[in-house]
């Protein structure tokens, strides 16, 4: 497996996270998508490109799930990716992806998305965005105003799922 942790820091860097908006440390797509790759010769077919949303914690999973002689504990965050990379499992590994960091937040539920950009003391003022990821890969058109039903929607699964979380450490 090949993982980056995070967006690139275009400031310090002059990364480019073209077409996608944001950055490392940002809620945008720029600062969630990130390369990701795996091999593994006679599972995963070879120039595979998958395109549904997976994360992170699911390598745990996708790993435990397929060690020889390893017996995964009984709750373990994420999916194995399998089955899905493989096509045996033609849906999509998250139907949700929750995300939180001091101020800042999203939530995608299938290909929409939420975001909310605010500093960690004022976090509760800052305005919600709203994005069709399925036409606005880059982020460019806030539809918050447009689709005040998918935006309660959306806002009340964040709050459901935020509530479900540990308070954050930083």
């Amino acid at each position: 497996f090949f993982l980056s942790d995070n967006g690139g820091p275009t400031r310090e860097l002059t990364s480019s996270n073209f077409p996608l908006r944001g950055e490392k440390g940002q809620m945008y797509e720029g600062g969630l998508r990130v390369p990701f790759m795996a091999r593994w010769k006679g599972v995963i077919p070879a120039g595979k490109v998958y395109h549904k949303p997976v994360v992170s914690y699911d390598l745990f999973a996708t790993i435990a799930a397929n060690a020889p002689g390893v017996t995964a504990p009984k709750q373990v965050e994420g999916v194995n990716l399998i089955p899905f990379i493989s096509g045996q499992d033609k849906g999509r590994p998250h139907k949700t992806l929750f995300w939180r960091q001091g101020g800042k937040t999203a939530l995608r539920h299938d290909d929409w998305k939420l975001v909310r950009m605010g500093k960690r003391l004022t976090a509760g003022k800052a305005q919600w965005e709203l994005y069709d990821l399925s036409k606005d890969l880059a982020e460019t058109n806030d539809l918050a105003q447009t689709h005040p039903e998918r935006l309660a929607e959306l806002v009340q699964l964040w709050k459901e799922t935020n509530a479900t979380m540990l308070k954050p450490l930083f």
